[in-house]
């Protein structure tokens, strides 16, 4: 019998336990015993995968961890069902609205991070790379967590796996604080050790547990774990559905349609909606296009959201490719390739690499990692089905993409980014969002201008009060306006900006209000409770 999977057995009995599946090892759990076994554990062991398995929770089910070994991920584990939901809170002054900075439901599995070695299964090469990341912390749960955290860092594919323990054994406990500095000192640069320090409640206890583990290093883990770039794998048929709303954008649009053309796995078709006014509504020869089948659908009522649904109620594919009426610079190969990571990983949703226009990027990373965003994306149907499509709360503002992918995720959905996807993307003056007066203002120009602001929108304050925390929430948009005030630039040119943010505050307060009055009443319309 092939030896694919060793065993590190907690709490065994005297016996030795029956494991077929590979060599048995016993530990402790205590950090310093537990990081000398895992330390013998990687110079020694030829197994595939290692079960780490406490056996107070009863015997591994032998054939889901058997059925899970042939899966092309890196970590299944059962730590919402441990004790590591919501593990550490100092994610939540770092990263608060990231979106696996939220758990799922203990009952779906889901992509999750916070990981208890007391029930893992983790890939041996992956558990040799990473292994420095097993810190000496005071609680079990922190040092599993903090090893899932290297995992997702580092481009590796965790997933918290509802059935490997049956039953919820242990609240989420109190830990140290201590140990919640060890973190921030090995993930966290200094300016957002100094960023926690100012925000989380009790200064000098937090000094003091900061300075001692001032002898933990920072160490921001590389994704090098599964290499993005396109193979030779051939990748099995399937029918791709693009979806092309288009407003006002007619030579973006032409030039996506002649790149679409040359692709060496055409789409099943290419849906467009066009909500462009009648009288300035053009008509486009669709038999230029003569490798594509085109299938047009002309919209009076606007809106992103209305032209989403149509389209995705529309396709006939079994994946749709969200892909918009601006993308350019499409490698012949792109829906080959992403295609090919989906049937890699096994994945719901693949993200594609955007550049947008007239931005300069520095030298690409090319290893895949889970995707924690939306952007020109292929995707299974029936995942956007289940989660039920476009919200229409977004309809005519931002975030309708992060909306959908946060409901995709807690649904369960594994989203993998593709970097050697890439894919260009227009920074267009008009059109889209611009027309319902969204996306006047963005990201890259509140952090390159002086004058400009940018607001939380409502669409925005409805997700972050939906789906996370108070807190996370209120750590958000101090991050936000932070942000927007250490402009990009030299010192002079950020003083100019924080007596820029001064002058408008009053005008800044009056805004966010509105705009969180907006989302507020639209959470109380649909009875969704929200944490004070």
């Amino acid at each position: 019998m092939l030896l694919n999977i060793d065993i590190v057995c907690f709490n065994c009995d005297e016996e030795q336990p029956v494991w077929v599946h590979g060599n048995v090892f016993r530990s402790k759990q205590q950090s310093p015993a537990f990081i000398q076994d895992v330390d013998y554990l990687v110079s020694t062991s030829t197994a595939n995968w290692i079960l780490f398995w406490d056996y107070s929770l009863g015997h591994p089910d032998e054939k889901l961890i058997t059925q899970l070994s042939l899966e092309p991920l890196d970590v299944f584990h059962a730590g919402l069902k441990l004790g590591t939901r919501a593990l550490p809170d100092a994610m939540n002054y770092v990263h608060p609205t990231w979106i696996y900075n939220i758990d799922g439901d203990d009952k779906v599995t889901h992509s999750n991070f916070r990981m208890s070695f007391s029930a893992a299964l983790v890939r041996l090469p992956v558990l040799k790379l990473l292994q420095s990341y097993i810190q000496p912390y005071n609680s079990w749960q922190m040092l599993g967590v903090a090893f899932g955290y290297s995992v997702i860092l580092s481009g590796g594919i965790i997933r918290y796996h509802a059935d490997m323990v049956k039953h919820p054994v242990v609240a989420s406990p109190v830990v140290p604080l201590n140990d919640e500095w060890i973190f921030s000192r090995n993930f966290f640069e200094l300016r957002w050790q100094l960023w926690t320090l100012i925000n989380k409640p009790g200064l000098l206890a937090n000094i003091k547990a900061w300075l001692s583990a001032r002898h933990i290093p920072y160490r921001k883990p590389k994704r090098v774990i599964h290499p993005s770039a396109k193979t030779e794998q051939p990748v099995p048929h399937a029918k791709v559905s693009i979806l092309a709303p288009t407003l006002d954008r007619y030579s973006y649009l032409k030039e996506e349609l002649r790149e679409l053309n040359e692709q060496t796995i055409l789409p099943h078709e290419v849906l467009i909606t066009d909500q462009t006014d009648k009288q300035r509504r053009q008509s486009i020869d669709f038999s230029k296009y003569n490798n594509l089948t085109i299938r047009y659908f002309p919209q009076d009522e606007k809106g992103q959201c209305i032209a989403w649904n149509k389209l995705i109620e529309e396709a006939t594919g079994e994946y749709i490719f969200f892909f918009g009426d601006d993308a350019y610079d499409i490698k012949p190969f792109l829906i080959e390739k992403m295609l090919q990571t989906m049937h890699r990983f096994n994945a719901d949703m693949v993200a594609s690499n955007v550049r947008e226009k007239g931005i300069v990027y520095g030298s690409a990373n090319y290893y895949y990692y889970m995707s924690d965003s939306f952007p020109i994306t292929l995707i299974k149907k029936s995942v956007v089905t289940k989660a039920g499509g476009m919200d229409m709360f977004f309809n005519r503002n931002v975030k309708a993409d992060h909306d959908l992918a946060m409901r995709c995720h807690l649904n369960g959905a594994l989203m993998i980014f593709d970097p050697s996807a890439e894919i260009g993307h227009h920074r267009a003056p008009s059109g889209g969002l611009r027309a319902h007066n969204a996306r006047v203002i963005t990201n890259f120009m509140a952090k390159n201008t002086l004058t400009k602001i940018l607001n939380p929108s409502a669409s925005e304050i409805f997700i972050y009060r939906r789906y996370y925390s108070a807190k996370q929430y209120t750590n958000h948009v101090r991050i936000k306006y932070m942000n927007q005030l250490l402009t990009n630039g030299h010192i002079f040119r950020k003083f100019l900006r924080l007596l820029v943010m001064l002058y408008k505050l009053p005008a800044i307060k009056k805004a966010y209000k509105a705009n969180l009055h907006t989302a507020m009443e639209e959470l109380n319309k649909r009875r969704i409770p929200v944490s004070k």
